[in-house]
């Protein structure tokens, strides 16, 4: 029996309220609509995604299994386990591309032990999107994903990667977005390095500013709990 293909799936990274179809390629909805197996972060949002595609999808004879970072092996073997007896499974995130900063990597490690086809679709992810538009170095640069969330550690982090050549990306959680860039401004030297802030990418809120410091100083930036990708180098 052949085995089936592994899907990955990108979901727009804007809010829900701003979904506009013309930013899925036509391919991705076409394979979306021959799936029948899908490992998603959230059931309720992933099927809201789907239906938006496609209102006539039947949603209701689906099959949809969790995988966040709390899933067990035994969900991800069982998704394995479905790929090995020839179904196509598609997985999706919350927002972005599976697998970067993303619980999908379980599933495709798991993939590639059974010689499985991994199939990654085009599709945005805040990471890159942010780096094209920010003017900063586009040759060398470095994913660092979430900084701590306790001050002290995330203000010591950041005096340890600044000393670091190259540009390095950030992301956090929207409610403690404006305390990072607070951190980053006080703490980054010298006064003119330049903070690149990418907000709300995709959606109709959309804004990308690169400033040196001693400028984010003079002119502080309200984020609003707006989602947001941190880039300094």
């Amino acid at each position: 029996m052949n085995k089936g293909i592994l899907y990955l799936i990108p979901v727009p990274i804007h809010n829900e309220e701003d979904f506009n179809i013309r930013l899925i390629p036509p391919y991705i909805v076409e394979i979306i609509d021959s799936l029948k197996f899908f490992a998603v972060e959230n059931i309720r949002t992933s099927r809201r995604f789907i239906k938006k595609l496609n209102p006539n999808f039947d949603i209701d004879n689906t099959n949809f299994l969790i995988v966040d970072k709390r899933a067990e092996k035994e969900t991800i073997r069982e998704l394995v386990n479905h790929l090995l007896d020839g179904n196509d499974v598609g997985v999706m995130s919350e927002s972005g591309c599976p697998g970067i900063a993303d619980p999908g990597q379980k599933i495709c490690a798991l993939a590639h032990k059974h010689q499985i086809t991994i199939k990654p679709l085009i599709g945005p992810t805040s990471i890159i999107l942010a780096l094209m538009a920010s003017g900063l170095n586009g040759q060398e640069f470095k994913f660092h994903g979430y900084l701590p969330i306790e001050q002290k550690d995330r203000i010591n982090e950041i005096n340890i990667i600044q000393k670091k050549s190259g540009a390095h990306i950030f992301i956090e959680t929207p409610y403690r977005n404006q305390k990072v860039l607070e951190d980053l401004i006080i703490h980054l030297k010298p006064q003119n390095r330049k903070i690149s802030i990418a907000i709300d990418l995709t959606g109709k809120n959309e804004k990308i500013i690169t400033k040196s410091i001693y400028e984010l100083s003079n002119n502080k930036i309200i984020l609003e709990k707006k989602p947001t990708i941190f880039i300094f180098e």
